[in-house]
């Protein structure tokens, strides 16, 4: 999965992307916690700036009152190094959101929108080390049989923070992603006697670079239940470009999340023509919840999708079936989503894992939902990405001509420039639910790139294919590469 750049990232945040840009921005963030930590990061960075910039309005005559009692200046003539004025300011700005000592700590939610204030008195450090001018500090601990999260800050002196910053030629942390610390951290959890417990994943949180966290997530355990105490050991051996060695124990008590940690199975089958889905798995707890969804195409389509698989001997075009759905509470606000995990096996069943924050947009990232709010499950339905396997051959001017569901109807050419011209290839396909097909359209000539291009399809099945080409080029050959299905079912399922 490729992410995004960080300018496409920032365009996101702005909201200058188009519609379908922003989908597929949108769609990435999904399952992409790095990408996620970025735009939180921009969020929240925004909303500092808009904080920062924010003044009160001025009487009438106020300007021209102070201007008459300053007293002429005469500016003296120097060269200014506009770069390293920028760094430094920006070492300044950054200082506050890492937690320097002239600033207290800042907190933000999800959404970077709420009337949580800005500025926050900082928190007392529950456990704390130092090396190599770095400082890190733990601030809160949330822990469950599911996920245990340390949250941390890092406090930089200013001399690490701006050398950092220099050698990476940028003027805000955020746009170095996670650079500045290892990923991830070394980390385990063991038993009071220094056994080390199972764990799936050790990991960095979500939350953007002003609020880190580390998240140790305890594997099932067959023969014994996690026990209700237990300690967590992090490492981290790089920081801002410094290598050294900061090491925290922190003591685990799981003692009431324990017994508020459930798990049910729901034998819900959706059956359709070329795939089943079903049953869903759900376990739940105090600070974050799992939701298993399975889905396995029919065999009489496996074997369909083998041959086109075959035909292209391409391993990056393989099929997924993959549920859209959110898990919302009493008043219908999403929970907040933690990861997915897909399995596929051998591209013909899949096996689905998410996982949800136990809170919603708005929330600090420290806090959760009581265990008293009713969760359901909402389903949008299943979208399909298959592989498919139709050429055509077009020219200007030519009748209409099919192929395995796909129809060419026509050629259209308007002049765009003096030596381009925009094509527009009209089409129809009788495929069922198509949502949108990749198209890669080349010709006849070495010398003119081929292009790759995203097309919709109507709810009647018609599309049009539309690409510049040079004004001498008549003949287009089509590649219709992959399609993606939409399949509706909306459904509402109670959880808890």
């Amino acid at each position: 999965m490729k992410c995004f750049e960080f300018d496409q990232l920032a365009a996101y945040v702005d909201g200058v992307l188009s519609e379908e840009e922003k989908g597929h921005v949108e769609k990435h963030l999904e399952f992409c916690p790095s990408c996620r930590k970025v735009v939180t990061a921009l969020e929240k960075e925004d909303a500092f700036l808009q904080e920062a910039i924010q003044s009160p309005v001025l009487p009438a005559g106020f300007d021209d009152e102070v201007l008459t009692k300053l007293v002429p200046y005469q500016a003296k003539k120097k060269r200014w190094n506009w770069p390293y004025q920028l760094l430094t300011a920006a070492s300044i700005v950054l200082a506050f959101g890492v937690g320097a000592s002239f600033l207290s700590d800042i907190q933000k939610s999800d959404t970077g929108n709420s009337d949580t204030p800005l500025v926050q008195e900082e928190k007392e450090a529950l456990y704390s080390v130092e090396d190599e001018g770095v400082q890190l500090e733990v601030t809160d601990i949330s822990a469950s049989p599911l996920k245990i999260e340390i949250f941390y800050r890092l406090k930089p002196k200013e001399s690490v923070l701006k050398d950092f910053l220099k050698k990476h030629n940028v003027n805000h942390l955020s746009q170095v992603g996670d650079d500045y610390q290892s990923l991830p951290p070394n980390g385990k959890i063991v038993d009071l006697n220094g056994q080390e417990l199972p764990q799936s994943e050790v990991s960095l949180g979500s939350n953007g670079w002003l609020q880190n966290s580390v998240v140790i997530k305890p594997a099932r355990m067959d023969e014994r239940s996690l026990p209700d105490t237990f300690q967590a050991q992090i490492e981290f051996n790089d920081l801002f470009m410094q290598e050294g060695e900061w090491n925290l124990k922190i003591p685990i008590d799981i003692t009431e999340a324990k017994p508020l940690t459930k798990s049910n199975s729901y034998n819900i089958g959706f059956m359709y023509d070329d795939f089943n889905a079903g049953p869903i798995e759900w376990e739940l707890s105090t600070n974050a919840h799992k939701l298993q969804f399975y889905a396995e195409y029919r065999e009489d389509k496996k074997n369909q999708l083998k041959e086109i698989m075959n035909a292209r001997d391409n391993e990056e075009l393989t099929p997924l079936i993959m549920p859209e759905l959110s898990i919302v509470n009493s008043t219908g606000e999403e929970l907040m989503i933690d990861g997915v995990n897909l399995e596929s096996h051998m591209g013909e069943s899949f096996t689905f894992d998410y996982e949800f924050a136990n809170r919603v947009k708005g929330m600090d990232v420290t806090d959760n939902l009581p265990r008293s709010e009713a969760l359901t499950l909402k389903l949008k339905g299943f979208r399909l990405e298959e592989p498919e396997n139709t050429q055509f051959t077009v020219t200007e001017g030519m009748g209409e001509t099919d192929k395995n569901g796909w129809t060419i109807e026509s050629v259209r050419v308007e002049e765009d420039t003096a030596n381009s011209k925009l094509v527009s290839i009209i089409g129809k396909t009788n495929i069922s639910k198509l949502e949108s097909f990749i198209v890669e359209v080349s010709s006849d000539k070495e010398w003119v790139t081929e292009e790759v291009i995203n097309t919709t399809v109507t709810n009647e099945g018609t599309f049009i294919i539309q690409t510049n080409m040079p004004n001498s080029i008549t003949n287009y050959q089509l590649d219709i590469t992959s399609v993606t299905k939409w399949f509706e079912n909306e459904k509402e399922i109670i959880l808890w």
